[in-house]
């Protein structure tokens, strides 16, 4: 079976349309929030996303909330963390005083809902949205 040049560049233009479209930054509003939150529990898709994620993998130290449990209050840390920061220490992972973040950068849903994740944890820092279970915006 012989295949073309033409082919495989046609692959990897789509394989790269597709892969880039994972890391594409969710919008900001124009207050620079990147989250929506009304009615006191309601979030729109996004940040309704990054708490499920954030519950599925981050929780069990974070606490339920972000409020902390074995691991930092995250309500009070990304009050002096700034988006880039959060994104190296989620793939990265840190070092703290209670023990050691893990690197997240091989688990796929983490990696491609940090924004979503910064979205949720954002909302509870900002105190816009509060230690209750999200609901979507109708």
């Amino acid at each position: 079976m012989k295949i073309s040049l033409r082919y495989i560049m046609a692959s990897v233009a789509v394989i790269c349309s597709f892969t880039s479209a994972l890391f594409i930054p969710l919008p900001v509003l124009a207050d620079g929030r990147p989250y929506t939150v009304k009615q006191n529990n309601k979030v729109d898709s996004d940040t309704f996303i990054g708490y499920k994620v954030y519950r599925t993998w981050c929780a069990r130290c974070h606490g339920t909330f972000g409020q902390g449990l074995a691991a930092s209050d995250l309500t009070n840390t990304l009050k002096n963390t700034d988006r880039d920061d959060f994104f190296k220490i989620v793939a990265r992972g840190k070092k703290g005083r209670m023990g050691e973040m893990p690197a997240w950068q091989s688990n796929d849903n983490v990696m491609k809902n940090r924004d979503r994740i910064y979205s949720y944890l954002r909302a509870r820092a900002d105190g816009a949205l509060g230690a209750v279970t999200p609901e979507l915006i109708d």
